[in-house]
């Protein structure tokens, strides 16, 4: 064999077996980018959210979406189809931050005619600065740009990982099912009242609070670059926001880290700046003490189980604790802060 014709085999046989990698990623394709799933049903894990989200938002059929962090994974699409109608997608990101949720936001609005945003603000993802993220995002699916899914077709992971796990699940993927069930977990069994309580010191005093104006400064932020860009852009969308329906202990435990009145700020700077927007509705679930001293509900200070998320859209349904003015919030926020104060020994 001559050299040149050994070159030219050679070239063919790397051309051929590059193609036929990228032709096996596109075919499975296991985070949905390029199409939904059509012969597995999906293996969607909160360790792979950043890639799956990315996939959900570009390819499923939607008309409406959930986002938020851990506190939104339990919510059932189906459920808020019927309360609150539409079509509903999850693109929640656990431990996500407010840039991780408008990247989201992001592809959604992009790619599809966003009807609702039902947004879970955590004051946790307002808490850093605006340009943060969990964790580095994979841009390259979250993009329209095909050429750099080049990161995508020879990802070692997805080639030796998400590949294979994706075609162990092989079968008809119900498409109604997968929404449903995504990144929805249940812990077998609950703490219980006690063991939450333990994990709270409330034998002493509640100490002298934090200084509130870092903390009110960089939320702020996160609003002006996360989220309200998207409110005055997409005026026809309506955002159903709501403020997570945290443990009455979880309060307590924020002021023994001295971060109870940062807490309150922000609440008071985001709830004003979203009333002040004619296409958001507010939901305040912090100070509706039916839930929040219900510790059975919780499977730790902050997470409460799967069926508080649907009784959440139960009680958008019938605008149970909607906020309408600031004078609501001013009266929950004493409410909570005498409850929070009643924990602590005297």
């Amino acid at each position: 064999m001559t050299r040149k014709r050994w070159c030219i085999l050679s070239a063919s046989l790397l051309a051929f077996s590059l193609a036929s990698i990228v032709a096996l990623v596109v075919i499975v394709d296991p985070f949905e980018i390029y199409h939904r799933a059509a012969f597995y049903n999906p293996p969607y894990e909160s360790e792979t959210q950043m890639y799956c989200g990315a996939g959900v938002a570009k390819s499923y059929t939607y008309d409406s979406i959930i986002i938020g962090s851990s506190m939104t994974e339990n919510c059932t699409p189906s459920v808020y189809d019927a309360a609150l109608g539409g079509r509903f997608v999850k693109l929640s990101m656990n431990a996500g931050l407010s840039l991780d949720h408008a990247k989201m936001m992001e592809i959604a609005f992009r790619t599809h005619d966003v009807k609702r945003v039902v947004y879970g603000l955590d004051f946790f993802s307002f808490s850093y600065y605006y340009n943060n993220q969990k964790a580095v995002t994979p841009d390259y699916l979250y993009d329209a740009n095909l050429l750099n899914d080049v990161q995508y077709w020879f990802n070692q992971s997805v080639l030796f990982s998400a590949i294979p796990k994706a075609l162990s699940r092989i079968g008809t993927p119900d498409e109604d099912m997968s929404r449903d069930q995504m990144y929805a977990w249940q812990p077998p069994d609950m703490p219980g009242e006690a063991s939450l309580r333990a994990q709270v010191d409330l034998s002493s005093p509640m100490p002298e609070q934090a200084d509130i104006a870092r903390g009110t400064e960089l939320a702020l932020l996160s609003y002006e670059h996360n989220l309200l860009p998207f409110i005055t852009a997409h005026r026809d969308t309506t955002f159903t926001v709501f403020f997570p329906p945290y443990s009455l202990l979880y309060w307590a435990d924020q002021a023994v880290q001295g971060n109870l009145d940062t807490l309150i700020a922000q609440r008071n700077l985001l709830a004003e700046a979203l009333l002040e927007e004619p296409n958001v509705e507010l939901y305040d679930f912090q100070a509706f003490f039916d839930w929040t001293e219900n510790y059975d509900l919780y499977y730790d200070l902050m997470h409460y189980i799967a069926c508080v998320n649907d009784a959440i859209a139960d009680a958008m349904d019938g605008s149970l604790c909607r906020v309408t003015d600031m004078t609501q919030i001013e009266r929950s926020n004493q409410a909570l802060l005498e409850r929070v104060a009643a924990l602590f020994a005297p």
